[in-house]
């Protein structure tokens, strides 16, 4: 048990994709509704009608709202710049009907923003205790630490966008645009309107991996008992035109030239009408990739804190693995870092005891023509090197579409999901794999597959990006956490995880009938340096915050 006392744990998860809610494994259900049982889909569409403002809606109407479909030009392409000169019109939105800047007084945030705010609120709201009198009053200031940020930016008009474009269309750019553009300002607005945190702070971007390097921050801190509790996450909002002409310039977006041209090659039913909610295919005969916009956060704490205070085990983590490409094609290809990392993952798991056995692998999947035969050859050949046949490989990209910095988010919050529920989401818009996927030593998962959640001990996650990003992670399971406890210590902590039910409980009673409350204290309870704080040799006292010991 010694050995596990700082072992990273996740307590809590928050956030929102175009599946819907993070908390309650609200979004992973939309993926697996097919299995779902009817108590389960009645408190997701109710979820979803709260969410969307739809409560008179059918189901269908509730579910065609939801996942990739055809891109809202009202709402992402007022000048139907990607609709007629681009010719992309699929993405993954948000579902339809949300409004999160009507949820607080957002001033004005770029989207980026304000997601940021509803994922941190649901992630703490969560947590089944209150941050502010049950959990800040037990941590050292100094060692919390906030990790989040966007791949690439706030690039709608509220940022960098409005930055860039107000002189030219004869506007002044506002006092806001420089700050509000700025990758770091998630975490930012964390620490300053939400935590009132005092402790370390940061964002990496990495591209399409930039989750798994803020988790990595996290969990450094952590392992090297600087940090206690994090706040780790990315948003990203793409979905508009200027970030859709830079990745069709790549030629790796799928417009629907190629989408009415992938249908007739893969003799769809309709291969005359485009087919916006199946445009990406991972690891098919496929078109090319989807944008989609996500918010996702998890807190991560030590095991020993975890079980302290009563807060979830939701899983754990041996180490992020990171490793760049060496030499490269192109800077947009794919390299060899990708193979370090995914064996890295799996060894970093095998030093823990933990067995790899039944493990999963959740893609990283874009849908391109290039990720699915270089994907499938990392994950062929990391799997023939430990031995292991028949591994089951999924991907989410097909559903949600790509959101960029929170994508291994999105896979993080899916694995939490299988093993609450015993359910792989397939790649369910992949009816068939490409010739050219390796399948030697995988197990594709094309259909949502039931697996016992109880012989699962770890299952990874995996993220590649522009530049040489590579990033992947193995999440070990809460069984295989909890079998390291000792029997005595084990009783006594779910005496107290029964009372945080009971508190997260509320939240899901309050949540599902659309009352979110979301945390944003702007101008609220501001430490004046002179009355507030004292400082000596030894200490620093501030009010309302624990002393730091110096």
């Amino acid at each position: 048990m010694q050995d596990f006392k700082r072992f990273p744990v996740i307590c809590s998860v928050g956030g929102i994709n175009s599946a819907g809610r993070s908390s309650f494994d609200f979004s992973y259900k939309r993926l697996v509704l097919d299995k779902l049982d009817a108590s389960a889909k009645k408190f997701l569409l109710k979820d979803l009608s709260s969410l969307t403002n739809s409560e008179i809606s059918s189901e269908k109407d509730i579910l065609k709202k939801t996942l990739v479909r055809t891109i809202n030009s009202d709402l992402f392409d007022p000048e139907l710049l990607m609709k007629d000169i681009m010719n992309v019109n699929a993405a993954g939105q948000l579902p339809e009907g949300i409004d999160l800047s009507k949820m607080y007084n957002s001033r004005q945030h770029p989207k980026g923003i304000q997601m940021t705010i509803f994922g941190v609120t649901d992630c703490l709201k969560n947590l089944g205790k209150d941050w502010d009198s049950e959990l800040k009053p037990l941590l050292d200031p100094k060692r919390i630490g906030v990790f989040s940020g966007p791949a690439i930016g706030q690039l709608d008009f509220e940022g960098m966008g409005g930055l860039l474009q107000s002189r030219k269309i004869g506007k002044r750019a506002s006092s806001k645009h420089l700050s509000m553009s700025l990758i770091g300002m998630s975490a930012d607005f964390i620490n300053a309107y939400v935590l009132g945190s005092l402790g370390k702070t940061g964002t990496v971007a990495g591209a399409c991996a930039t989750f798994l390097y803020n988790l990595d921050l996290a969990l450094k801190g952590i392992k090297n008992n600087e940090l206690d509790f994090s706040i780790v996450g990315s948003a990203e909002a793409p979905i508009n035109p200027e970030i859709t002409d830079g990745f069709l310039a790549t030629t790796g977006i799928a417009d629907d030239k190629k989408i009415l041209e992938m249908q007739n090659r893969n003799s769809d039913d309709n291969f005359e009408k485009v087919d916006h909610k199946n445009a990406c295919r991972p690891f098919g005969d496929n078109a090319g990739m989807i944008l989609g916009e996500a918010a996702q956060f998890v807190a991560v704490t030590t095991l020993e804190f975890a079980l302290e205070n009563g807060l979830n085990i939701l899983g754990g983590f041996t180490d992020v693995a990171i490793n760049a490409d060496g030499f490269k094609k192109s800077i947009s290809s794919p390299g060899i870092g990708n193979y370090l990392t995914m064996a890295q993952s799996l060894s970093n798991t095998l030093k823990i005891g933990c067995s790899i056995e039944n493990s999963i692998v959740i893609a990283h999947g874009t849908g391109t023509f290039q990720n699915r035969s270089t994907e499938s050859d990392v994950l062929n050949r990391v799997a023939e090197g430990f031995d292991l046949r028949g591994w089951k490989v999924t991907a989410l990209k097909g559903m949600l579409g790509h959101t960029m910095g929170p994508a291994a988010g999105d896979e993080l919050i899916t694995a939490i999901g299988i093993w609450n529920h015993g359910l792989i989401p397939g790649i369910n818009t992949t009816k068939k794999l490409a010739d050219d996927v390796l399948t030697d030593n995988l197990d594709f998962c094309l259909k949502t597959k039931e697996v016992d959640k109880e012989t699962v001990n770890v299952i990874y996650l995996n993220a590649k990006g522009f530049g040489g990003n590579n990033g992947s992670c193995g999440i070990v399971s809460p069984g295989f956490i909890k079998s390291k406890i000792d029997k005595q210590k084990l009783k006594s902590y779910e005496t107290k995880l029964s009372l945080t039910e009971e508190k997260r409980n509320i939240y899901f009673e309050e949540s599902v009938n659309g009352k979110y409350e979301l945390i944003y204290r702007f101008n609220e309870e501001i430490l004046n340096p002179s009355k507030d704080m004292k400082i000596s040799k030894d200490k620093i006292s501030i009010s309302n915050y624990k002393d730091i010991d110096l």
